[in-house]
């Protein structure tokens, strides 16, 4: 049964993505004016990372693991569309689909939060990937701990929550497989836990005002 759900899920995401422009919401109706204003900002403190400038992605972990909580936002349509995205093991220990643990050491399986930026693609144990690189003190060791963009069998939509990764923020297969070229090399990748700390997110908050 869990197959043929994933089944299905993959072929709705194939046809999601055709189709998704028809659909897409305004980053403000997707993850909401705070959301969005916290991302912009940190935009702005990362400026110098970004090299790719098309697009731009959210990720509020706030949401349960079934939510769409992954936001892929067009810079120059100025739309946004949404799709399922993992946490890690660690972070959800009791595996009820939320996130509520993060960190940025080696081993501990958890989700880290920040400011990513994407760099190469390469092909792994699940297939085409997207290294990340951290630029807070918080996700520094990111590429050291191999946090990566992939696809996973274990995200699909339709049940009560996904699997849960790694660490790595992982997408539906046919949803990696047509995103991660367009946002490789230089796309900016914000990420909101649970609370705001006004230490983590110092930098952040000052240019938001």
């Amino acid at each position: 049964m869990k197959a043929l759900i994933r089944f299905f899920s993959l072929s709705l995401a194939a046809a999601t993505l055709v189709g998704t422009a028809a659909f897409a919401k305004a980053p403000t109706d997707a993850m909401g004016p705070e959301l969005w204003s916290e991302a912009m900002a940190a935009r702005a403190v990362h400026a110098n990372a970004v090299k790719n400038d098309r697009y731009m992605v959210v990720i509020d972990y706030r949401r349960h693991s079934s939510e769409p909580r992954f936001f892929l936002i067009d810079m120059e349509s100025m739309t946004t569309d949404e799709y399922l995205v993992s946490h890690g093991q660690g972070s959800d220990g009791d595996h009820d689909g939320i996130a509520d643990t993060f960190s940025n050491i080696s081993g501990s399986r958890m989700t880290s939060l920040g400011t990513f930026v994407t760099a190469e693609t390469y092909y792994g144990k699940h297939g085409l990937s997207l290294r990340l690189d951290g630029l807070d003190e918080v996700n520094s060791l990111a590429r050291d701990r191999a946090i990566v963009i992939h696809g996973a069998d274990y995200v699909y939509g339709g049940g009560k929550k996904i699997g849960r990764s790694w660490g790595c923020p992982a997408l539906e297969r046919a949803v990696a497989e047509e995103m991660i070229p367009r946002i490789a090399e230089g796309t900016l990748i914000y990420t909101r836990g649970p609370e705001l700390d006004a230490k983590l997110y110092a930098q952040i908050v000052n240019q938001a005002g």
